[in-house]
C-alpha cells in the first residue's frame, strides 16, 4: 500500500523568516499573554479597548484576514493550545470569548457574545447590548460560514456544519447543522 501524501494544510505552514517577524510583532502588539511557535498572519486585524485581555496558547495559527473586535465593558479572549482561527473569521468580545484547545475554525466564522436589545418601545440603535459569553470547548471543529451566538457553549468533541446558526448549547461530541443549528448525530 502507499503511503498518503503529506498533508500541506496552509494552517501547518509556519512560514518564513518574514512571516515569523510579523508574527512576533503582532503577538507583542496585541496580545496580553501568549505561547510558543504561533503564527499571525499579516492581514489579521486585532481591535482592542484599553483593559481588553487576548490570550493565546501555543502553535496556534491564525489565518488572513480574521478580525478580532475587544470592545468594552470588559473584554476578554482567551485561546487554547493547537487551535486554528480560520480566514476571515470574526470574533468579537464585550465579556468573554474562550476557546479551547486543538479547535479548528473554517473561513468565515463568526464568534459574538453580545446583541442589542429589541425591546419594541424604543429605537434599536438606542438600545443597549445583551452581553453574555460564548465558550468552545476542547477539539471542536467550526465548518465555514458558522455563526455562534452569545450565550452559547459548544462541548468537547463537537462538530458544526458549514454555516449552521448555533443559538442553544451544543452537546460534546455532537454532530450539529442547519439553521438554527440542531443534533444530527453524535461523534461514534
Amino acid at each position: 500500500m502507499a503511503a498518503l501524501a503529506e498533508d500541506k494544510a496552509s494552517y501547518r505552514s509556519r512560514g518564513g523568516i518574514i512571516q515569523r517577524a510579523i508574527s512576533a510583532y503582532k503577538i507583542a502588539r496585541h496580545f496580553n499573554v501568549a505561547g510558543k511557535d504561533n503564527l499571525v498572519k499579516y492581514n489579521a486585524e486585532f481591535y482592542l479597548t484599553d483593559g481588553a485581555i487576548l490570550e493565546i496558547g501555543s502553535r496556534c495559527t491564525i489565518q488572513n484576514y480574521a478580525f478580532f473586535q475587544l470592545t468594552k465593558p470588559n473584554p476578554k479572549v482567551y485561546i487554547g493550545d493547537d487551535t486554528v482561527i480560520g480566514r476571515h473569521c470574526m470574533i468579537t468580545a464585550k465579556n468573554l470569548v474562550r476557546i479551547g484547545s486543538n479547535v479548528l475554525m473554517g473561513a468565515y466564522v463568526q464568534v459574538i457574545d453580545h446583541n442589542h436589545g429589541i425591546a419594541k418601545d424604543s429605537l434599536i440603535r438606542q438600545q443597549s447590548a445583551t452581553i453574555d459569553q460564548v465558550i468552545i470547548e476542547d477539539d471542536v471543529w467550526i465548518g465555514a460560514g458558522v455563526k455562534i451566538l452569545s450565550g452559547i457553549t459548544i462541548g468537547c468533541g463537537a462538530v458544526i456544519g458549514a454555516n449552521a446558526v448555533v443559538t442553544s448549547d451544543v452537546p460534546s461530541y455532537s454532530i450539529v447543522g442547519g439553521v438554527p443549528a440542531r443534533v444530527i448525530k453524535y461523534r461514534i
